[in-house]
């Protein structure tokens, strides 16, 4: 299991696995996170992927239920909605009082006062 800390600086890749890729894409790095917090998240599938390369990005509105209930506050095990420079979106993962996420497509942490989600989602 990667230690999320691992994750900063892989290089984005859509629907690359970080054990298995040395690269991520946003769903993975979010389960990554999860996972190593014993936390289940849903299997992103095909349809997830086909959307998101066609720029659909409604799937995460629809998906993000699966991953838990919306909340207001970021603490261990939440994922937040986040929206681009370009009006994508994309997910970053609640780790060390900060977030994981992709800039300039390579994983980052900054702190919390550095993202404003869209919305929180927690098991």
């Amino acid at each position: 299991m990667i230690e999320p800390y691992q994750l900063i600086g892989l290089p984005y890749r859509l629907g690359a696995v970080p054990e298995k890729h040395g690269a991520a894409d946003c769903l993975t790095l979010s389960k990554a996170v999860l996972a190593w917090y014993g936390i289940e998240s849903p299997c992103p599938t095909r349809s997830w992927y086909k959307r998101l390369r066609a720029e659909d990005y409604s799937i995460f509105w629809e998906q993000l239920e699966l991953w838990g209930i919306k909340t207001d506050a970021a603490k261990v095990g939440t994922i937040g909605l986040i929206r681009a420079a370009d009006s994508s979106y994309g997910l970053a993962a609640f780790y060390d009082d900060g977030w994981l996420q992709f800039k300039d497509r390579q994983v980052i942490w900054i702190p919390c006062s550095g993202l404003t989600p869209v919305a929180l989602y927690c098991r």
